[in-house]
């Protein structure tokens, strides 16, 4: 077949194939082709016929449209619509196959000939002959219930009139009439017909309709009217063998249910009617009509039509036993008499009604409850056996509701004066009791049973109320934990702790031990609870008592004002009143520095976490001497106890050495032992290195690689400087520092937190272990809430969205909750954590001025920024949030772009947009006598900077990770060998004092600010005299506005930890990443 019309575009290929296979064999009557639309009647597989509708519109001989409905289970655009559509073009193996040329009527002259008949040609009646076949006789010799009886059928098969005077199948089926496409035939009759079909298969689905209508079991109510409309109109009704006509019968049929007692009660239905046998097979579904056969065929009309129940029970008798006559008469008897007329049998008299009450005992030992479920009771004096009636059900039940109501009029007063809450409107429903209403539960059954109510209660225990509970308390010491043993007395019996604490946990005011009734609304009782909950989720909770820190103070402090311990039976209570009220410490002898008044309070700060064997976070800004008041504190550590072990202070590699030349120049008394390589490599132990030290200096990378032969040297405490290095928690670096095992540990860091408050946990865990409990029980308790508190969790649903708009903003709610938790964070670490910023405290540091310069980018640049933009947008959006590290990958190629083309592409002659702004402004400071810090995240871009410095003849410096001898350096600069200081931002954001600057140039933004901030504070620190110009370069319109704008946020993140109370942001997600390419 060659012109296929372009319909594979609208049908599936497989149905193409069919379709055009059926349209060669000629499987399709066209029955109507306006242009638009075409009707036709396919036959499919099995005999069965579908009915086609198919809109279309050709042009040029090619299908724009092509929407085809079928009568077939596929039913739209299926191989029956190719093949009429195929038939409708002439495509067929005869040519267009239609209703004319086989002598169809088409659909326009029917609808004519309706209106004008045609009385010159003389059309055919129409007959419908009934297959008949009676139903199998049941064996009386076998149980009716283990027989197989065929129950009859009625079709009914569409015949006209032969030659020869007989009625014959031929030139007419079901399918024509039911198509309305029989010819020659009279058209009402081909119409009445047509709406009996109708009835008869409504809800069946077209491939079963079968070549005969079966009339047995028609589900409608229609069925008996559609069969008289047939006879009326004068369609013939005969009999499929003889042929004879079917013998209407005057008399209708009567349903009837009869109920017969002779001993054995029996129920049965059958039809009453003089001539209708019991073998007539009924028609329809509910019966309408019954036909039988006597020799001739015989047809009657049901009056009144019987109902659903009566066609199921007509099919056998139902004998119900003497022994199960109590539950007929009380359950179907009455459904039975509402619907059929019964004879011959009289029900039992109603019994007399007793109220009974059923108590069930429900919920837990600790919190008992008592089911109530009032219901009625008939007893029949003749029975033993008897129901419960729900009291307010439907009294379909044979209930004396005249009988029922006194008693219910004096029960309800006396339920009602013991428990009012239960009686709604005096009526008595179903109720629930609990608490210390179970107390009273006792009088009410006996006040019940004095008035002859039946009251099954016997799985209720006795309730009462305790009269006495008393808490004591031991505490012994462990090292970093205090063990507190509880031991509670309930009227003289010692109980589990679980057993009281538990039910306040959970904000239940009383609970149940042993059915004794115990309050719990004490205050104090309420606030031990709270402080017991809040050691378990600590991980310390014991079966007797708990395990609490001992760096929780503000725990220990709570529960000696409650009196439960005496403070005088451990020493520890003194150490926390000491701590709480600390005295002055004097300064160490040998110490070469004054201190400044907040170095002095810091100084003391420390000396009293040592003193009590405790640890903290000294989180200084950048430049306020952090260093000298850790050697202040360990100077007298060691004055005090010198025949302890070392000191340990790790440190990034960049400052090891710096550390050294501090303690050299303000402790000189001190010996310092600096670690710089591995045991390979200084062919020593590391206990015959540091023999003698006070102070041991090593790097964390040195620390993690040698972590076990660390471990065993006993170090007396240990101090991690630069202590974001080990903010992750599962860094190898976090595990050796934990697993050093030094009594007293003091994180050292400007930064506490850089992305998200799980690195302030961290810190803790080390310094203060136990502080702030599990790694996850901080997330669902602090971090997760403020998070979400403040809109700034970093998923999809908050933060940024991939349009760069904020997410949903927290409810009040969760704010009022997110600020509750902030000062309760801020509370518990406020003994172990000390931070102080320099506009607070250096009074005398000049200022520091700052400002964004933003830079257009030169057209060439521009548009190769564009065009990469667009291409990351593109592939970042396919991209889920799993994948963070190629969403990062496409940032940093933005972020390079921005900078300079060159860091994209080497061989770009694209002007570079910011070194032509940077290069005239360094030589404008130059010139005017300023010395100025230039930073980057990029080296490539440090050198660029380097490459037209030479050119244009500027003396510079250069610092990278990679740079050896940075003393040397960072002397040089200091001494003004040279004017500009390139630094990398990494590898120049820690340890450096470089005072000699007071400008500093961030030649691109990083969304890390505390990155940023500690590079500033190389110049802006004690000892710079001159004020500090800050410039920020930032290329407008690119991804760096974007990054600028997220550093805002991440600032306010150490506010959770300071007064104001501020809230930070979460670590950046892949949809905040993905927002920063919108």
């Amino acid at each position: 077949m060659a012109e296929t019309f372009g319909i594979e575009y609208f049908v599936d290929y497989r149905s193409v194939l069919r379709g055009t296979a059926y349209a060669t064999q000629n499987r399709s009557i066209v029955l109507e082709n306006d242009g638009a639309t075409i009707t036709a009647i396919t036959e499919g597989s099995g005999n069965n016929y579908y009915r086609q509708s198919i809109d279309y519109v050709l042009s040029d001989g090619q299908l724009e449209v092509f929407d085809g409905s079928c009568t077939c289970p596929v039913a739209y655009n299926c191989k029956h619509c190719v093949s009429a559509f195929y038939i409708a073009f002439g495509i067929g193996a005869l040519g267009v196959t239609t209703a004319s040329n086989l002598n169809v009527t088409p659909k326009w002259q029917r609808m004519l000939e309706q209106v004008f008949p045609d009385t010159s040609q003389e059309l055919q009646a129409l007959a419908l002959a009934v297959e008949f076949t009676a139903p199998t006789p049941l064996n009386p010799e076998v149980p009716a219930w283990q027989q197989y009886r065929h129950q009859g059928s009625v079709s009914l098969v569409p015949m006209r009139m032969g030659k020869r005077g007989r009625w014959i199948k031929t030139g007419v089926s079901i399918n024509d009439v039911r198509y309305g496409v029989a010819s020659g035939i009279r058209r009402d009759h081909v119409e009445v017909v047509r709406q009996l079909i109708e009835v008869c298969e409504t809800g069946v689905a077209s491939y079963a309709r079968m070549n005969k209508l079966s009339l047995t079991s028609v589900k409608s109510g229609l069925l008996g009217q559609a069969l008289r409309d047939v006879l009326d109109a004068g369609v013939a009704l005969i009999s499929g063998l003889e042929q004879a006509p079917v013998i209407i019968d005057p008399d209708p049929v009567e349903p009837v249910m009869e109920l017969r007692d002779d001993g054995v009660l029996t129920l049965s239905a059958y039809t009453r009617h003089p001539r209708v046998p019991s073998d007539a097979v009924t028609i329809g579904k509910p019966a309408q009509a019954a036909m039988w056969y006597d020799g001739e065929l015989h047809l009657a009309w049901f009056d009144p039509v019987p109902s659903t129940e009566w066609d199921q029970l007509k099919s056998e008798k139902i004998v119900v036993p003497a022994s199960e006559r109590r539950t007929f008469d009380t359950t179907y008897y009455p459904l039975i008499a509402d619907r059929f007329e019964t004879t011959n049998y009289t029900p039992p008299p109603s019994p007399e009604p007793t109220l009974m009450l059923k108590l069930n005992p429900v919920g837990a030992d600790d919190d008992p409850k008592v089911a109530g479920v009032w219901s009625w009771v008939y007893e029949a004096s003749d029975l033993t056996v008897f129901d419960a009636v729900p009291l307010w059900s439907e009294p379909d039940y044979p209930r004396d509701v005249a009988k029922e109501r006194p008693i219910l009029e004096k029960i309800t007063p006396i339920v009602a004066d013991i428990f009012p809450e239960i009686v709604d409107e005096q009526l008595l429903g179903e109720f629930q009791l609990q608490g210390e209403s179970l107390l009273s539960l006792r009088e009410l059954i006996d006040r019940l049973n004095a008035e002859r109510v039946r009251v099954v209660d016997f799985l209720i225990p006795e309730f009462r109320r305790a009269s006495e509970l008393q808490v004591d308390a031991d505490v012994d010491e462990g090292r970093d934990w205090l063990d507190l043993r509880l031991r509670i007395t309930v009227d003289g019996t010692e109980v589990k702790l679980r057993d009281v604490i538990g039910p306040i946990v959970e904000g239940m005011d009383y609970t149940f031990i042993d059915g004794a009734y115990v309050d719990l609304t004490s205050p104090d009782l309420t606030k031990l609870s709270a402080l017991i909950d809040e050691a378990r989720n600590l991980g310390g909770y014991r079966e007797s008592g708990v395990r609490v820190p001992k760096v929780r103070r503000s725990w220990w402090e709570e529960l000696l004002d409650l009196d439960v311990v005496a403070a005088s039976e451990h020493a520890w209570f003194d150490a926390v009143r000491t701590v709480k009220d600390p005295e002055p410490v004097e300064l160490p002898k040998g110490l070469n520095a004054t201190l400044r008044p907040y170095q002095k309070e810091g100084f003391e700060w420390l000396a009293h976490l040592r003193d009590s064997g405790l640890g903290g976070v000294l989180a200084d800004d950048m430049g306020l001497g952090k260093t000298l008041q850790i050697l202040a504190m360990i100077l007298r550590d060691r004055q005090r106890q010198p025949e302890s072990g070392p000191w340990l202070v790790v440190a990034p590699t960049s400052v090891v050495g710096n550390w050294a030349a501090e303690a050299a120049k303000f402790t000189p008394s001190l010996n310092v032992v600096v670690i710089e390589s591995t045991a390979k490599r200084r062919q020593a132990s590391l206990a015959e290195v540091v023999e003698g030290a006070d102070i041991v200096v090593t790097s964390y990378t040195l620390l993690r690689l040698e972590d076990e032969e660390y471990r065993s040297l006993g170090f007396t405490g240990l101090v991690l400087d630069e202590a974001q290095n080990v903010k992750n928690y599962r860094s190898k670096g976090f595990a050796a520092a934990k697993n050093l095992g030094a009594p007293t540990v003091f994180a050292v860091t400007g930064t506490p937190i850089e992305n998200n408050l799980q690195e302030l946990w961290a810190m803790f865990t080390l310094s203060a272990p136990g502080l702030l409990g599990s790694s996850e029980k901080f997330g669902d308790t602090f971090r997760k809430p403020i998070e979400k508190a403040a809109g700034l969790s970093g998923g999809a649903s908050q933060g940024t969205s991939r349009d760069g708009s904020q997410g949903a903003p927290s409810t009040s709610e969760e704010e009022k909750a997110g600020e509750e938790l902030m000062a309760t964070l801020r509370r518990r670490i406020s003994p172990f954590f000390l931070r102080r910023t320099k506009s607070a405290v250096a009074l005398d540091l000049p200022p520091k001025q700052e400002q964004v310069l933003k830079i257009d980018l030169a057209a060439e640049h521009r548009r190769m920024y564009d065009v990469h933009l667009e291409k990351e947008r593109q592939r970042v959006l396919g991209l889920s949030d799993d994948d963070r590290i190629e969403i990062l990958s496409a940032l940093t190629r933005l972020r390079q772009l921005a900078i300079d083309p060159r860091l994209a592409d080497e061989s770009s002659a694209a002007p570079p947009s910011k070194i032509n702004e940077l290069i005239p402004l360094l030589a404008n400071l130059v010139a005017e006598g300023h010395n100025a810090l230039v930073f980057s995240q990029f080296t490539r871009f440090l050198k660029l900077i380097a490459k037209r410095l030479d050119a244009e003849g500027i003396a510079y410096l250069y610092l990278d990770g990679t740079t050896r001898h940075r003393p040397k350096l960072i002397r040089s600069f200091q001494e003004g060998e040279a004017p500009i200081f390139l630094i990398s931002l990494k590898a120049g954001g820690t340890g450096l004092n470089l005072t000699m600057a007071d400008y500093a140039i961030l030649t691109d933004p990083w969304w890390n600010p505390a990155a940023e901030e500690q590079a500033v504070d190389r110049a802006h620190r004690i000892g710079q005299t001159r004020p500090v110009h800050v410039y920020r370069l930032v290329s407008r319109g690119t991804i760096e506005e974007k990054v600028v704008a997220l550093q805002d946020a991440k600032r306010r993140l150490l506010a959770v930890i300071s007064d104001d109370g501020g809230v930070g942001t979460g670590a950046l997600s892949a949809a905040e990443l993905r927002a920063l390419l919108a």
